[in-house]
């Protein structure tokens, strides 16, 4: 690892000395403690009420048993709070003694345990990685326990945990998420990963759409939603590219109170981060809610040659216009600057990547070629409550992104030589979402219903200029090739664009689905959408129609639940022209057949999903060579089956699991007959995710934590031929930390056996980190 022995010198001699300060952090003379036992008006224990030093950042929240004790306390006198969402606050005054505990006579909040749990149940934190409620995975609200379709989600909690630094690192903590890596495609630069055996990628934000092949920071990120299979019965194939499923960026909103944090990252590789998070109500009354994220990163690649510079800014507003009115109205700004180098094996008579005569210290690539992506993301929100019952919501998501890019493809001839092929893409993304939904519960009889019926109009643009050329040759025995800027702009200037275009495409979409309550414990699902999609570059347009449909019958009311779902998702294919005479083909069809067990015990200390899936897909498009002429025929095959277990776990205070594993089998069914029951590209049969940790809550080591987690991903193929291996690996990781109510620091050791591995999106694949420690420092106000 580079500059490993300067950074350890650096940890021994200014950041262990600091932390080891802070775990003798006795209380001075001057400080004092308070215990006591809050208690319900039927003398039940009362969980989970928030006790609070008024004026002071001291606080906590009441055990199982209703014990609650807050330490180094200033001497003197101080109001002490007791509050629960939705019950009276009560409040008494306290006197703290230099050196003394203060204990206080039992509390009685006057409601009974039955509504209590009611209201912990919707507040409950007790484990911190277990937060499945959720706003976008249904349109409407329902819970993980009553929603049929199965969906992970990566909190913030787990995400601080991690101490990563972009969205790249997270993604894998999902059960049944591989391969991610840095995308190619559509005349940019995004994130790719493969879900289920499919290919997918980001390109929603809060439930709807943003560019495709944009980027934005994990300083926004308020949590990360992995929604499970073919999903385009409610978002359509424009965000939903894959029968994998789908991601949903779920960004960070403002709050009524004065908060935030400014961190620093540094480590390995030249890292060098720096982040804000600022929130602060605009007005007295609290209706005007202002926060902003940003944050500065610069970072060397783990190679030779590669250099990442990015700045961040996202501002958002929340105007409570009034009791039935909210406005949000958000921003994002981002400026990327970083490589993007893909290694194409597929010439080079190789069996497997192990193959190739390659040494992870080097890059082939180069300091001054890189991709610059500029993106300017608008996401705005009005909720007017109609009534009681039901809520108008309308949302405008626009995406305005100019790509500057440089894909470097290394087509290796051999194992050891490589032709180095670069291909300049300069393109603007514009896109438009419009989206209208009204969410409603209502009654047919005695049976309750819950139903989200909308519309939305989604447009794309994109002008593109797209060249390409092979500017030398480098390999094993020269890897450290010179790559001269005035050469590359010399003959980029002497190229000829092989492709220059615009896609122009939008559609216009109505969908509805119901929910309806038969009994208290079985609920069923149906939904439909009506897309109607027009390519205007092309010249064609289709209409189809996807149902989905459900059903979830709860063992154990809110605790155990079976559940089943069909569910569909399309692709719009364009015509054939190869004839000379327009042949139009069916949109591409997925459908899946799902069913498993979902459970939430132990009041929240134990959740889980089981299920199977099979998802088959028609339709699919192949390419054949007729006399010469390419042309397309429409009846390719293919299934992916297999079964995913999640598993997040709370089993005693401050120790949390979270924990995946998904089994996947793949295969072409019927097509081209090179590829007849083989695995598609990418896809690995086992993908294992894990983390674990531990902070000690309470007492003279308060906050200090220490985690470990894994990641494995079986072996993939880079072809759908299956003739090219990407070998599986796992991958180690441990941190420690110290998280206090005003700071936070935290150290993280990732890929700890230094295990040298590829991701794979098929064709092209990527080395990925070697072993490298990230330090973070954060001050909480």
């Amino acid at each position: 690892m580079k500059n490993k022995d300067s950074l350890f010198s650096f940890i021994k001699k200014t950041f262990l000395p600091f932390i080891l300060l802070s775990f003798y952090n006795v209380p001075a003379q001057e400080k004092g403690s308070v215990e006591g036992k809050v208690i319900t008006s039927d003398n039940k224990p009362a969980t989970l009420v928030n006790v609070i030093i008024e004026n002071t950042n001291k606080g906590t929240v009441s055990d199982e048993n209703g014990n609650y004790q807050i330490n180094s306390i200033d001497a003197g006198n101080h109001t002490l709070t007791f509050s629960l969402l939705g019950m009276e606050t009560k409040s008494i005054e306290i006197a703290i003694i230099e050196g003394n505990t203060t204990k206080i006579e039992d509390i009685v909040l006057n409601v009974s345990e039955q509504q209590l749990q009611e209201v912990v149940l919707e507040v409950r934190r007790k484990n911190k990685f277990d937060q499945k409620e959720t706003e976008y995975v249904s349109r409407m609200p329902l819970s993980n326990i009553e929603n049929p379709q199965v969906y992970s989600v990566i909190t913030g909690e787990l995400l601080e945990e991690l101490q990563v630094t972009d969205i790249q690192s997270t993604l894998q903590n999902a059960p049944g998420i591989s391969n991610v890596m840095q995308g190619i495609g559509s005349g940019g630069v995004g994130l790719n990963l493969y879900l289920r055996g499919f290919s997918a990628d980001i390109a929603m934000r809060n439930g709807i759409g943003s560019a495709f092949r944009t980027g934005t920071d994990q300083a926004n990120i308020k949590r990360i939603e992995v929604i499970k299979g073919p999903s385009g019965t409610l978002f359509g194939t424009n965000l939903v590219s894959s029968y994998g499923g789908v991601v949903n960026l779920v960004t960070k909103k403002p709050y009524e109170s004065f908060g935030g944090s400014v961190g620093y990252s540094t480590g390995s590789y030249n890292l060098s981060r720096l982040t804000a998070d600022i929130n602060t109500p605009l007005n007295k009354d609290e209706t005007v809610l202002l926060r902003i994220n940003a944050a500065k990163h610069y970072e060397h690649s783990f190679q030779d040659y590669g250099l990442t510079r990015n700045w961040f800014v996202a501002p958002a507003l929340t105007y409570k216009a009034s009791d039935r009115l909210t406005l949000n109205i958000e921003a994002e700004i981002y400026d990327n600057k970083s490589p993007s180098i893909y290694f194409n094996p597929g010439s080079a008579g190789l069996s497997s990547m192990d193959d190739l005569n390659y040494s992870f210290d080097y890059s082939y690539g180069s300091d001054y070629l890189q991709n610059h992506n500029k993106s300017f993301n608008i996401y705005a929100e009005a909720k007017y409550k109609i009534s009681d019952n039901w809520t108008s919501q309308t949302v405008l998501s626009k995406s305005n992104v100019d790509n500057s890019t440089n894909y470097l493809f290394l087509d290796f001839i051999d194992n050891n030589d490589a032709g180095r092929r670069i291909m300049n893409i300069e393109s603007q993304f514009d896109i438009t979402q419009i989206q209208q939904n009204f969410i409603g519960e209502f009654e047919i009889g005695s049976l309750k219903n819950k139903l989200v019926a909308g519309i939305d109009y989604y447009d794309v643009k994109t002008p593109y200029r797209r060249t390409q050329f092979v500017y030398d040759t480098i390999g094993y025995n020269n890897p450290q090739a010179d790559f001269n800027p005035k050469k590359y702009e010399n003959l980029l200037g002497e190229t000829d664009a092989f492709r220059i275009g615009t896609r122009d495409q939008h559609s216009i979409n109505v969908y509805v689905s119901d929910v309806l309550s038969l009994t208290e414990k079985l609920s069923v699902m149906a939904s439909l959408r009506l897309d109607n999609y027009n390519d205007i570059e092309s010249g064609y347009s289709q209409s189809y129609l996807a149902p989905k449909f459900g059903a979830v019958y709860q063992i154990v009311k809110d605790k155990v639940s079976v559940f089943a779902n069909y569910m569909n998702g399309f692709k719009n294919v364009a015509p054939d022209l190869s004839s000379g005479e327009e042949v139009e083909l069916n949109p591409e069809f997925a459908s899946q057949i799902e069913g498993g067990i979902k459970a939430d015990l132990f009041k929240g200390k134990l959740s889980t999903t089981i299920s199977y899936y099979n998802i088959a897909v028609k339709d699919v498009v192949r390419y054949v060579n007729n006399g010469g002429v390419r042309s397309q025929i429409q009846d390719g095959e293919k299934t992916s089956k297999g079964f995913e277990i999640e598993l997040i776990a709370n089993p005693v205070k401050g120790w949390n699991i979270v924990a995946g594993y998904a089994n996947n089998n793949s295969e072409f069914d019927k097509g081209d007959e090179s590829v007849l029951g083989n695995t598609p590209y990418a896809a690995p049969e086992t993908t294992i995710n894990f983390w674990t940790s531990y902070k000690v809550p309470m007492g003279l080591i308060e906050g200090l934590g220490f985690g470990f987690g894994a990641n494995h991903i079986s072996d993939s193929y880079v072809d759908d031929q299956n003739t090219l291996l990407s070998p599986g690996y796992t991958t180690l990781n441990s941190s420690i930390f110290l998280d206090k109510p005003t700071y936070r620091i935290g150290i993280k050791f990732n890929n700890i056996t230094n295990e040298k591995y590829w991701a794979n999106m098929g064709s092209y694949v990527q080395p990925q980190k070697t072993n490298n420690t990230v330090i973070s420092l954060a001050y909480k106000f």
